[in-house]
């Protein structure tokens, strides 16, 4: 079911409708937002209902058992239940079938012909994201930050919460488990803001990334050979603003979903392509990954209190895994490695220059540092774009080809790949300012914007299915 459907809408009206219906009603508008997710999720693949619920009966469990555990001792060995049952449900259908066939590959090399079997499965969608959900609460009640939810209905609510399950925010549960208990509340902003950001989500996977994708990006990637240099550069600028649009506009819409059911979850970006390092850009880019790993690998690893070697590699670890995370491909893999070396060099260089985080560039250099960050985003996406090494690197080729000719590309293109850019380096509170504006309107001009909205994107949508980026992770 895709943010972008009718159906989406449909089941989003009826979730909202029931849930106010049943607000006074604790406990049963909680079960009915988590069979209504339940219903979403499984209208991917019902069977892998099952994985989701076992995940979060697991750490449900664990939870209680780490609180009530009589040592520290203890409780160690209960987080390392949770985190092997986690890690291996997710390392058996994402990670298995590349790890065999790596061995293979490797044993290929010294002669031997030995082949591990290979799981006909395919990846449960949103694996990734309510595994390192799940985690984040076993781990907190480890560490003492929070303590267990009694009401496994509670819990459930907040592992499955149809919003974000797909494709995030990853939402820890110090963050959402709390809104459980508060009395939920509906307010004008709530609203107005919710529409908002629903509407700007689908403007910017509808009437960008979907259009990118289907009139250049994909040709490009499917067939770069046939054409030029510069039609191949301008294909990467595109996936760059089709890769951002997608996601943020995923993650615009799930925010806008949750708050007309009264709930907050994390905003996931913070306009990536403006940032001036490597560094910067993951602190802008799929911030909830980004925190997750900072606070749940590197800083227990050590994090830069360690020797600088070791910090180093702290960093290196985290960075690589981060690439990893997003797909079980070599491509992935050298994605991950390039990033971790620019993030390692990145720290490097700053500490050898004596700079501080107080330290304001001229604005020429700024600049420069804006438009290099970019540029290292835009030629490093051909691995995370590229389906196999091989194809990556015929893109590669094709882009120092030498060839001029932008004839293949449309003035559609033209125009929402440069307004694309334009939007994302406006000035923020020119978002800010509009949004505001709106939520002001009374209630029937909103809907009526809301309307037409709509009916201009049905206009616009692409006739094959485009589905989000981040599902296959």
């Amino acid at each position: 079911m895709l943010f972008n459907s009718l159906d989406y809408i449909l089941f989003l009206m009826l979730a909202v409708a029931g849930y106010w219906t049943l607000v006074r009603l604790n406990i049963l508008r909680v079960v009915f937002i988590f069979f209504a997710s339940c219903l979403f999720y499984m209208a991917w693949n019902p069977a892998y209902i099952v994985l989701i619920l076992g995940s979060t009966l697991l750490d449900y469990s664990v939870g209680r058992a780490i609180y009530a555990a009589p040592s520290q001792k203890a409780k160690k060995r209960w987080l390392m239940v949770s985190l092997a049952g986690n890690l291996g449900l997710l390392g058996t259908f994402k990670y298995y079938n590349f790890f065999a066939s790596a061995v293979g590959d490797t044993l290929g090399l010294f002669g031997l012909s030995i082949q591990l079997p290979f799981l006909d499965v395919l990846l449960p969608v949103g694996i990734s994201f309510y595994t390192f959900q799940t985690m984040s609460y076993t781990i907190d009640l480890y560490r003492g930050n929070i303590e267990p939810t009694r009401n496994f209905f509670k819990f459930a609510f907040y592992v499955t919460f149809f919003p974000q399950l797909v494709a995030g925010p990853i939402v820890r549960a110090v963050q959402f488990l709390p809104q459980l208990d508060e009395r939920p509340k509906l307010t004008r902003e709530y609203v107005g803001k919710g529409f908002f950001l629903i509407g700007t989500g689908l403007i910017k996977k509808v009437a960008i990334a979907d259009y990118l994708a289907v009139n250049l990006v994909d040709r490009v990637f499917d067939n770069p050979e046939a054409f030029t240099a510069v039609e191949v550069l301008l294909g990467l600028y595109g996936y760059t603003a089709q890769i951002y649009c997608d996601f943020s506009g995923y993650t615009d819409v799930a925010r806008g979903s949750a708050m007309l059911l009264g709930f907050r979850i994390p905003e996931n970006f913070n306009r990536p392509y403006q940032a001036t390092s490597p560094a910067d850009f993951w602190r802008r880019w799929h911030m909830t990954l980004s925190t997750w790993l900072r606070d749940y690998l590197y800083f227990p690893l050590g994090g830069s209190r360690v020797g600088a070697f070791r910090a180093y590699w702290n960093l290196w670890l985290t960075m690589f895994l981060c690439g990893l995370w997003h797909g079980a491909d070599w491509t992935f893999v050298l994605y991950g490695a390039i990033h971790a070396f620019a993030m390692v060099l990145h720290r490097y260089f700053y500490r050898r220059s004596g700079r501080s985080k107080d330290t304001v560039d001229p604005r020429a250099i700024f600049i420069l540092k804006v438009v290099g960050t970019l540029h290292f985003s835009v030629f490093s996406r051909i691995l995370f774009r590229g389906t196999t090494l091989e194809n990556s690197w015929d893109v590669t080729t094709q882009l120092f080809a030498g060839t001029s000719s932008v004839a293949q590309v449309s003035i559609g293109v033209w125009i929402i790949l440069v307004g694309s850019y334009a939007l994302h380096y406006l000035p923020k509170r020119f978002y800010d300012n509009l949004m505001q504006s709106y939520i002001r309107l009374p209630a029937v001009l909103q809907g009526l914007l809301l309307a037409g909205l709509g009916a201009g994107l049905m206009q616009v949508v692409s006739q094959d299915v485009v589905p989000y980026i981040y599902f296959q992770f």
